[in-house]
């Protein structure tokens, strides 16, 4: 038997051989079909590929007759399902890329440390609110608009400080901190190094469009080389438990507060002059940042230990480190009450005393919790969290004291 395929159909011919005697007794004889393709290439290659609108279609339309419907109906059913298919595919693609995005974002977010952008956020603009108000006269809406890109710089500042140390401690982070975007994977290092270039290229860049001076553009490189020098070899002042509280409370407390008062009054054209209020407000951070940088090691320790990192809580442990923090926090919200009760003519002891009162409390509390907890890691982190609101508050009141 012989099948043959054409284009158009598929047919098979009538070809009936005749059997000699001798073929009938061998009915049980198997004869072979052997079919012909010659023609199948032909027809796959004119059905339509994904979301082809090639108007030659081919369809099969049975083997034997003509269906009942034509080729014209069926191909614009045909038609109208492969539109409908390309436009959903569009829309994935489309869906698709708007999450990349916002997952690239997340993850950039997460590696600036977002809880510790907002008190960078809210200290920058209490301290130039300060300004004002002891110079109310040189106040204009304006001069708002003109310090907006300052306070961009002052957060890429931020960012870089704690994207490079995310990039150095990667390792140690796989063990402390698996979540963060470098271990997770969220963002690889080389996005983690471009960013970084961008950050610290985009802060000197808008220094520059705003005129900064040179005491200006030398105390923001200052501290972005104290942040280099922080966390990256040869000098990884991190290594040291002493190096690494005063390194960070000197940048979060004396030159993040001189700078930005300093680059407030010089773009108003004040000179530069400390004030009872500034004094306090830079001595009362620099203290607690002397704490929260110790604080922060309550969840590294593991990994600490691993990468002979020695810091006081891998020395001492979780527990003394939290109460020892806690006692000169204690302090450092007490002084203050003390002194507006003691000059209330410089400081107004009715926000003083009340705020810190709560404060103190609040921080107690917290840290009977954490007691409670025995330290868990998660717990550490969000007492650690908690400091750094403590901190923003501190600035939110700074403008009223």
């Amino acid at each position: 038997m012989e099948l043959a395929i054409s284009n158009s159909s598929l047919r098979v011919p009538k070809i009936i051989p005749r059997l000699s005697s001798k073929a009938s007794s061998n009915k049980n004889r198997v004869i072979p079909i052997k079919p012909i393709t010659k023609g199948i290439n032909k027809i796959s290659s004119n059905f339509p590929s994904k979301c082809s609108t090639n108007n030659n279609l081919i369809l099969p339309v049975g083997l034997y007759r003509e269906n009942k419907f034509s080729n014209s109906s069926l191909y614009g059913q045909d038609r109208r399902d492969t539109v409908r298919v390309c436009a959903q595919v569009q829309s994935g693609d489309s869906h698709s890329t708007l999450t990349k995005v916002l997952r690239f974002g997340s993850a950039c977010c997460k590696l600036a440390r977002v809880y510790v952008i907002i008190p960078i956020i809210v200290s920058t603009i209490c301290l130039f609110a300060r300004v004002f108000l002891e110079n109310p006269t040189l106040f204009q809406v304006s001069l708002l608009f003109k310090a907006f890109p300052g306070l961009i710089a002052v957060v890429f500042a931020n960012a870089y400080h704690n994207g490079i140390n995310g990039i150095y401690d990667a390792d140690i982070d796989r063990i402390n901190k698996p979540y963060l975007p470098i271990p997770s994977g969220e963002i690889s290092l080389k996005q983690a190094w471009f960013l970084m270039i961008f950050y610290v290229v985009a802060g000197l860049l808008i220094l520059s469009s705003m005129n900064a001076n040179l005491i200006t553009t030398s105390i923001y490189s200052l501290g972005l080389l104290l942040a280099t020098m922080y966390s990256v070899p040869p000098f990884r002042l991190k290594r040291y438990s002493l190096a690494t509280s005063l390194v960070n409370s000197a940048m979060a407390g004396i030159l993040h507060n001189v700078g930005i008062l300093y680059a407030t009054r010089a773009s108003l054209g004040l000179p530069f002059q400390w004030s009872p209020p500034y004094i306090f407000i830079t001595t009362f951070v620099t203290i607690f940042f002397l704490v929260v940088t110790n604080i922060k090691d309550l969840t590294d320790v593991d990994g600490d230990i691993k990468h002979n990192i020695r810091t006081f809580t891998a020395i001492y442990g979780p527990r003394k480190i939290t109460l020892f923090c806690t006692g000169i926090l204690l302090l450092n919200y007490i002084a203050p009450m003390v002194v507006a009760i003691c000059k209330p003519q410089t400081f107004n002891p009715f926000v003083m005393v009340p705020a810190h009162t709560i404060l103190s409390l609040w921080l107690l509390f917290e840290v009977k919790k954490l007691d409670k907890a025995n330290y868990a890691k998660e717990k550490s982190a969000n007492f650690f969290q908690l400091l750094w609101k403590l901190v923003g508050l501190e600035y939110l009141l700074f403008p009223f004291i």
